[in-house]
Parts: structure tokens; C-alpha cells; sequence
């Protein structure tokens, strides 16, 4: 099993004031961070006017363009960058007019040297570009429902690799946002944003019954089993496929995830990738989630409706607090849902996989990851720090700084999110 731990990257602009020898640093300044893979970072420095200097940096491996710094001293020919918000630093020292010999630090120290880049002066100043790319509705008519899901394709579509995007349990939308949140995230509209600046097509999908995914008239929630929200799935892998994709991957998100590895695994997919999915079965979790909120008295009652829907069994009688989870138009669902064992089902993929896993998810833990990872020796494990259960960087450790970026649109997703899939992706689809 392969294990790889990305670091959140720099990418910042520079405020800070300089001593004299502010305008050797100013340029653009272009080099390699290894962080198991090789990724350009370049900074952008020029004067502000007030003695002192202002910047920004890029990532373009990432698609990353103008990210903001914290601070920036030089003393001497030593120039120190800060980055509080990522807990990371940059130091290094002059060597001459064209090289930074220096050390990136986060968590651990990374050496970086800094090459400047001559400018032509007959060049005007290129602005970041965002990529372009041809966005469109689909609708695939099933025999119980119509699914809704949103197509992003690159301009310039080679049609080699797509990826089809599952959202988590509950009343997720196809941008991975819920009604019971009292705002937005748009964390799966970031990935699939994100990915297709990559050269990737990407679907994703409103579950039936949610958003624009429409059931037939007469039916409702009792009428769904896990199943069905598998053939969902498939249904739409195929869709892609009639597309002329030569690499399909699905990626599943939480609840997606086990919806993603079992279709996953009935039409062959390229590769599967896991994002805060569980290692465990869905019964265990809740019971070890609820067990601080519930009292003694229900908990054992609830863990029992739990073990009897596990074995197909109806429960007919509950207590009325913890009807919104045992409602018995929702126990069809709950049976066959409760059922499926994440790590047998995971240890049978033959294909590409790859598992990630943030180290602040408040609803999945690192142990989860690590189940599935052992359950599927040649799978890639790569643990993101300070990545909570929406895949937004969370750096305090607070519960509720947690919770706010549940409902926080403008927070992008890591770059180290999307380094781990674009570069999987790539490798794997060679």
C-alpha cells in the first residue's frame, strides 16, 4: 500500500516592509517544491510604492493564481516570507542577482530555490487566467426517476479522462450543499471546477429525490433502497461512456463513497477514489455518533432498532425522539443501506483507488481511511491535514470555526485536495 502525505502548500501575496535591499528581491521568481510529487511554485514581487514590497504567487500545477501571504521581511540578503494562516514559512538567502537558496517550512523543512526570471520588456504583464470550459445540463430518464446532473468539458477535450462525482448522505445536492445547513459550501461545484481546469469532464448529479432529480409520481422516500441510488450511479457512468470517454473515474464523497465503490466496482471503472468515506459499516457509526447525545436509556434502544434493520428486520416501535432516523418510511432505505461492509466491498476492486482522508473531519475519522486502506493493499492512502468531513482547510481546532465552513462558499478547496486527485488521475490513466 502506498501512503503519501501532501503538504498544504504557500501561494500567498506578500505585505510587509523591507529594509534597503528591498529591490533585488523584486521579479518574478520561479521553483520546484518535492513533496513527493513536483510542483512549481512562482512569486510575483514588486514595490508598493511605500518602501516596501507587495506580491502574490502561483502553483500553476494546481491551478492556483494569486494567493494571498502574511508577511514578508528581508534583512540583509536574507528574505523571510510568513504564511500564519497555513502555519508555514519560507526563508532564503540571496546567493546573486538571479537565485534564492531556501528552506519551505510546514510541519517539516523542504528545501526551495528560487530562480528569478528575466523579464522581456516588450511584454506586457500577464493576468492569471482562469480556463475556460463548456458547461451543460443532463438528464438521463430512468424508469422511476429522472436524474438531473451538471457536464463540465474543457474546451479543448481530448476525451481521455472523466470523472463522475457522488454526493453524501442525506438531502445533498449535486454541489454538495444541504438543506439542514444553514448555508452553502459548494464543495463538489469547487471540485468539479477545479478538475475540469485540469482537462477533465466531470458529472455530477442531484441523488433522486433531491434538487432536480425527479422520482415518478406516487413515489417517495420508502420507495428507495441503497440499491437503487447504485444503479443511479451506474446509469450515469454509462452515460459518460456513450460520451467516448477512454478513462472513467467516480468519485464519492462520505455516503457517496459506498454508492461510488460498489458501482465502481459492477461496471469497471478506471479508478475509484474515496474522499471521507467510512471504513466502517454505516450501523457502527451511528451508534458511536449518536452515543453522546442520547440517553443511556436511548441508546440501547437505538442500537437495537439498529441491529434488527442490519438483519432485514421492520422496527415497529420507537420512541418518537428518534423517529427522524427510524421513521418507518425510511426503514426500506436503512435495511439495505446498513447492510453493505465498506471494507469487504473495497477489498474486491481490482481497479485504481485511491483514499482520502482529512485529519479535522468531525463525522469520519483517520481510522476509517485506514480500514479501507488495509482492505485494499494496493490502494493509495494520502491523509490531508487540517481537511475537514466538506474538504475545506479548517486550521482552528474549535468545533465551531469547524462547522462554519459547512456554510462558507467563498472557501475554496486545498490545492493539496486537488494535487492528490489530479495527480492520481494522471498517473493511473497512463
Amino acid at each position: 500500500m502506498k501512503k503519501i502525505l501532501f503538504v498544504a502548500l504557500l501561494l500567498s501575496a506578500i505585505n510587509s516592509s523591507f529594509a534597503q535591499t528591498v529591490t533585488n528581491f523584486t521579479g518574478t521568481w520561479e521553483g520546484t517544491l518535492n513533496v513527493g510529487i513536483e510542483l512549481r511554485i512562482i512569486f510575483h514581487i514588486k514595490e508598493d510604492g511605500k518602501g516596501g514590497l507587495i506580491s502574490s504567487a502561483d502553483s500553476p500545477d494546481q491551478s492556483a493564481y494569486g494567493l494571498k501571504c502574511d508577511a514578508t521581511t528581508v534583512t540583509g540578503s536574507t528574505i523571510t516570507i510568513e504564511m500564519t494562516s497555513l502555519r508555514a514559512s519560507y526563508t532564503g538567502k540571496l546567493l546573486n542577482d538571479s537565485t534564492i537558496d531556501g528552506t519551505f517550512t510546514q510541519g517539516g523543512d523542504i528545501a526551495l530555490i528560487l530562480v528569478k526570471k528575466r523579464e522581456n520588456k516588450t511584454e506586457t504583464a500577464v493576468l492569471p487566467v482562469t480556463l475556460s470550459y463548456k458547461s451543460s445540463e443532463v438528464s438521463v430518464p430512468l424508469k422511476d426517476v429522472t436524474l438531473s446532473g451538471t457536464f463540465f468539458q474543457p474546451l479543448q477535450d481530448d476525451k481521455k479522462n472523466a470523472v463522475l462525482i457522488i454526493a453524501g448522505s442525506g438531502p445533498t445536492d449535486r454541489d454538495g450543499n444541504s438543506p439542514l445547513l444553514p448555508g452553502k459550501n459548494n464543495s463538489l461545484l469547487q471540485l468539479a471546477d477545479s478538475l475540469v481546469s485540469h482537462g477533465m469532464a466531470v458529472l455530477r448529479y442531484d441523488k433522486r429525490g433531491i434538487g432536480k432529480s425527479k422520482m415518478s409520481a406516487g413515489l417517495g422516500e420508502e420507495n428507495t433502497t441503497f440499491p437503487d441510488m447504485t444503479a443511479d450511479a451506474v446509469a450515469l457512468y454509462n452515460w459518460i461512456k456513450e460520451q467516448g470517454y477512454a478513462n472513467i473515474y467516480i468519485a464519492g464523497h462520505s455516503e457517496g463513497s459506498l454508492v461510488g465503490m460498489i458501482a465502481a466496482g459492477q461496471v469497471k471503472a478506471r479508478g475509484f477514489i474515496s474522499m471521507a468515506g467510512a471504513g466502517r459499516k454505516a450501523g457502527d457509526i451511528l451508534k458511536e455518533q449518536l452515543s453522546s447525545q442520547l440517553t443511556p436509556e436511548l441508546n440501547q434502544q437505538f442500537a437495537a432498532a439498529i441491529d434488527s434493520l442490519e438483519k432485514g428486520f421492520t422496527v415497529s416501535k420507537t420512541d418518537p425522539s428518534l423517529m427522524s432516523l427510524l421513521r418507518p418510511s425510511v426503514q426500506p432505505y436503512m435495511k439495505s443501506w446498513l447492510a453493505a461492509d465498506p471494507q469487504k466491498i473495497i477489498g474486491q476492486l481490482k481497479i485504481s483507488v485511491l483514499i482520502l482522508q482529512g485529519t479535522k473531519d468531525l463525522q469520519v475519522k483517520e481510522t476509517d481511511a485506514q480500514l479501507l486502506a488495509k482492505s485494499n493493499k494496493k490502494a493509495t492512502l494520502v491523509i490531508l491535514p487540517n481537511i475537514n468531513h466538506v474538504l475545506k482547510e479548517v486550521l482552528a481546532d474549535k468545533r465551531e470555526e469547524n462547522i462554519k465552513s459547512y456554510a462558507d462558499p467563498k472557501l475554496p478547496l486545498p490545492v493539496a485536495l486537488i494535487s492528490a486527485i489530479t495527480t492520481f488521475i494522471h498517473r493511473s490513466s497512463k
